[in-house]
């Protein structure tokens, strides 16, 4: 039976969300700094692991398969749940509930620190386009506090990024 090398890969798998939530964990310092760069190399790193967790998710998959093919059932899903179902050893059914419980706290962990992040994520993004509102010059400030009539049409074409008089 192919029950280790299923172990193996569901280890790989917790080994790999670990690492991401520790890169979550990264990200949510760096987005508070206001770190840039240290945010595009946590990024880089972190697709890097999600690429390992879809190579090893889909060996998970066709192991599960291949061992519910055995049993003589029919595996579409490939599910660790499905599995469980059909094993007859209490040890190895405790066993790999085990893990799986494991793996999907894991993966609830890693959910709600990747919410975090896309909502701190969020506000810096309200932040710097509040502030650049604050630092153009837009069209309708031009005749809130002037004539529009007295107003010259080429001072569109030589407005700047920066509202100097801000």
């Amino acid at each position: 039976m192919r029950m280790d090398g299923l172990y193996e890969v569901l280890e790989n798998l917790l080994n790999l969300h670990k690492s991401l939530l520790a890169l979550a964990a990264d990200k949510k310092q760096a987005l508070l700094a206001g770190e840039i760069d240290s945010l595009v190399e946590i990024t880089h790193r972190e697709q890097k692991l999600i690429k390992a967790v879809s190579l090893a998710e889909q060996n998970r998959i066709g192991i599960v398969q291949e061992l519910l093919k055995e049993k003589g059932l029919p595996g579409s899903e490939g599910t660790l749940a499905g599995l469980l179902k059909t094993l007859t050893s209490a040890e190895e059914k405790k066993r790999l509930k085990i893990i799986r419980e494991q793996l999907l706290g894991i993966v609830s962990e890693l959910r709600e620190a990747n919410e975090l992040n896309q909502q701190l994520l969020g506000q810096s993004l309200s932040f710097v386009n509040a502030n650049l509102e604050l630092l153009t010059d837009s069209p309708e400030e031009d005749f809130v506090y002037r004539n529009p009539s007295t107003h010259s049409h080429h001072s569109y074409a030589s407005r700047s990024f920066l509202n100097t008089k801000a």
